[in-house]
């Protein structure tokens, strides 16, 4: 990763996912989500496992300690994640984080596709 782009990220260099124990169909997308931000921009993952008593219900994620929100009111997308990053990327970049999340959704909706 170039250093500007690192250095432009270093704030946001953590993804933390809020899940259920054990986790169900969204939460198990996110933790995918946090997994191709950490391949690809090298965020270091954290899942913290909660009840729908925390003051952040699961599923969530933070970027950096920002809660990122689901456009559509339900569940993040690979826009919304590449939107909440805007900031500290480029269009190539964002354009690429795009197409890694996109892949990550694919392959878990084939998971519960077949489960």
């Amino acid at each position: 990763m170039p250093q500007a782009i690192e250095e432009a990220l270093h704030p946001m260099s953590t993804v933390t996912v809020l899940s259920k124990e054990p986790p169900g169909g969204c939460c198990s997308l996110y933790l995918r989500y946090a997994e191709a931000l950490h391949q690809t921009l090298g965020f270091q993952p954290e899942v913290r496992y909660c009840d729908g008593s925390a003051a952040v219900p699961p599923p969530a994620m933070l970027v950096g300690g920002v809660l990122v929100t689901p456009s559509d009111g339900v569940i993040l997308s690979p826009e919304d994640i590449a939107q909440s990053l805007r900031d500290g990327l480029g269009k190539t970049e964002i354009a690429q984080l795009r197409q890694v999340l996109e892949a990550a959704l694919d392959q878990w909706m084939e998971a519960w596709a077949n489960a």
